[in-house]
């Protein structure tokens, strides 16, 4: 299953306007020639105030027009790596299924070994396992409650190589999740 393209529907949708419309602001902003954080900082402030979560529909319209322009693909970040993620919604506490997942974790993710510790934090909403891995990839198992006895957990692989290593983990994430 390939990474799917941005939404832009979605994205016509939030901003009120045709995508045509939103990719004009691209272009006047500087198109393919200015970077993700000059398009994002042009765009920003034109919707601030106007759509709810604009920053996050800001990104999503950027990354979108980077993606129209053959400048990244699905799934693929600004700095040319890829991430994916996979989620579940489980029975179970959120803190409870992050250690549960974690035992599973044995000096080593789908053969590629850990460096350093694991960090294990807690914010309000989310519960967190995160550990760096030696070929440079970054894991984080992360869940948040989503009703009195269900939890939504989401494992993500970042700073991924290729795409060819995004489907890769995205199938060996997939059966790490049934784990719980």
């Amino acid at each position: 299953m390939a990474t799917k393209a941005v939404n832009i529907e979605s994205i016509e949708k939030a901003f009120g306007e045709p995508w045509a419309t939103t990719r004009q602001r691209l272009e006047e902003a500087g198109g393919a020639s200015a970077s993700h954080k000059e398009l994002a900082d042009a765009l920003y402030p034109q919707f601030e105030g106007v759509v709810d979560k604009h920053g996050w529909w800001v990104q999503g319209a950027v990354v979108a027009y980077e993606q129209e322009i053959g400048r990244r693909v699905p799934g693929q970040r600004a700095d040319g790596t890829f991430d994916v993620a996979v989620s579940r919604t489980i029975a179970g506490q959120r803190s409870d299924l992050v250690a549960a997942l974690a035992s599973h974790v044995d000096g080593s993710i789908n053969e590629v070994a850990l460096t350093g510790e694991p960090r294990i934090s807690e914010t309000a909403k989310r519960s967190f396992w995160r550990a760096n891995l030696e070929d440079g990839t970054k894991i984080e198992i992360a869940a948040e409650t989503k009703s009195e006895d269900k939890s939504l957990v989401v494992i993500t692989a970042s700073k991924l190589p290729s795409p060819e290593a995004l489907e890769d983990w995205r199938a060996y994430l997939k059966g790490f999740l049934q784990q719980v």
